[in-house]
């Protein structure tokens, strides 16, 4: 009698386990919560919201973080920041990549937060402004203006500066 009752059990766990779905990705529907208190935006990354820039195209591109060459990459597409920032190592002989976690753009003003790499990553509050450079082919034409913030998980600590970092040449010289 406990062998019948044993491979019974055996067997209705069995059929159970088989009659459980596969596991599969679910669409959201536009303007749903995600879980975190952001509206999902159909066709716009995880993190990333849309906005309206009114940036002009030339002020995408790279923006100098330090003078070793580490630099913050900016890209506007259908009206999502995007991209990352390559940081040197300190002793110079390689890039971490840091790509953009979270993002918004409202007119000028833009923020970020990058993905943590060895408990490291990046935020930045402002804006992008021209500058005094006379033009997109000298160094500084643009300036990427706010605050800067580098949280450090490891050493539990967050260092907080303004930067105001210059754009790199651009192309051609018409404004």
């Amino acid at each position: 009698m406990r062998i019948a009752v044993a491979v019974l059990v055996m067997w209705a766990s069995a059929g159970i386990a088989q009659t459980a779905t596969e596991p599969a990705l679910h669409h959201r529907v536009a303007g749903s919560d995600s879980g975190n208190g952001v509206a999902v935006q159909p066709g716009v990354p995880a993190g990333k919201q849309r906005g309206t820039s009114t940036l002009p195209a030339s002020a995408q591109g790279e923006y100098m973080l330090d003078e070793t060459g580490s630099v913050v990459q900016i890209t506007i597409e259908n009206g999502i920041l995007d991209f990352y920032i390559s940081k040197l190592t300190e002793q110079q002989t390689s890039a971490l990549t840091y790509f953009f976690d979270r993002s918004t753009i409202n007119g000028d003003r833009l923020t970020f937060t990058t993905k943590q790499i060895h408990g490291i990553w990046y935020s930045f509050d402002g804006v992008i402004v021209r500058s005094d450079a006379r033009s997109k082919q000298e160094t500084g034409f643009y300036r990427l203006k706010g605050t800067w913030v580098t949280h450090d998980e490891v050493g539990k600590s967050q260092s907080t500066s303004t930067v105001s970092l210059k754009s790199t040449p651009r192309g051609s010289a018409e404004f």
